[in-house]
């Protein structure tokens, strides 16, 4: 199962021009896709529906969107047409639900942008089991406001089972089951997203847990996937889970001539999916953004 996830700066690439068949590309050898940052209706990017316009170009994919910013449409456009900014997931299997949360409140200043963010939720039939795919974008402004996110995402996401589906039970005349099986909510989950943060910080360690307290092995250093403590409820970092440091990888050029940036995009994955991690890789050539495609692949 190949997974990735990329922050598409809604499909300007680094040439500056917005061209949403550039990131269908990067993206179509993908089974199950999380992106953030796409525009629907927007003039900066050419007026046009970007989530269906990626949708189209991968008809062998099942596609939703999650707006979290919906605004009028500069021009006030006939048809209801709304701008919309927000998170779209992809899969080629079918995605049995979804649901749009809100981060609350919206953080942040009246004079720095801020933006209302949020996650969109999906379970997803994969053959061997069903699983759930999350994708966000968390606050760029800095670590408070994205701790605060941090928090209610992990309690969405532990929280999910207990809650149940989008819809449970039904009435006498049974119209709401539709004909079909409800859908499930499986433990098992990927969180995908631009978390705007680094593996040195402590938002990170809010999400994978703290270093081991025993900082070296008895013959040499601990292997890169036990150097956390990983709760049981908790995620793995599916770039360390696939062999590779905390430190490595850029997802988001500073400086494209020298290779020189941070990682900022992050597949994160429950524990019972972060011994299936086969690997995992950044696509650097790729230039229909101002981030770069993070890719992990998963054998169930």
């Amino acid at each position: 199962m190949r997974v990735v996830t990329y922050n598409v700066q809604f499909c300007r690439g680094r040439d500056g021009q917005t061209d949403a068949g550039r990131i269908a590309d990067a993206i179509a050898s993908a089974d199950i896709v999380g992106l953030q940052e796409v525009d629907r209706f927007a003039r900066r990017s050419g007026d046009f529906d970007q989530a269906a316009a990626i949708g189209e170009r991968l008809p062998d994919h099942d596609w939703v969107y999650g707006p979290t910013v919906d605004v009028l449409a500069a021009g006030r456009p006939p048809g209801n047409r709304r701008r919309q900014f927000g998170n779209m997931i992809l899969s080629r299997w079918p995605i049995l639900s979804s649901r749009l949360l809100l981060y609350v409140p919206k953080t942040g200043g009246a004079n720095h942008l801020s933006l209302q963010l949020g996650a969109l939720e999906t379970v997803i039939a994969v053959p061997e089991r069903p699983v759930r795919v999350y994708c966000t974008h968390l606050h760029h402004l800095s670590p408070t406001l994205r701790a605060r996110q941090i928090d209610q995402l992990l309690a969405w996401v532990r929280g999910a089972p207990a809650e149940g589906p989008v819809i449970s039970g039904d009435g006498p005349d049974g119209h709401w089951d539709d004909g079909g099986n409800l859908p499930p909510v499986p433990a098992d989950a990927i969180l995908l997203g631009d978390f705007n943060l680094t593996p040195d910080s402590d938002n990170y360690t809010q999400i994978v847990g703290p270093r081991a307290p025993h900082a070296r092995a008895l013959h040499g250093p601990l292997p890169a996937t036990v150097q956390r403590l990983l709760a049981v409820d908790g995620f793995a970092d599916a770039w360390v889970a696939a062999g590779h440091e905390e430190t490595g990888g850029v997802t988001f050029f500073d400086d494209v001539a020298s290779g020189l940036g941070r990682r900022l995009d992050y597949g994160f994955v429950t524990p019972a999916l972060a011994t299936a991690v086969t690997g995992a890789w950044i696509d650097a050539d790729a230039d229909g953004s101002d981030h770069q495609p993070a890719w992990f692949e998963l054998r169930l």
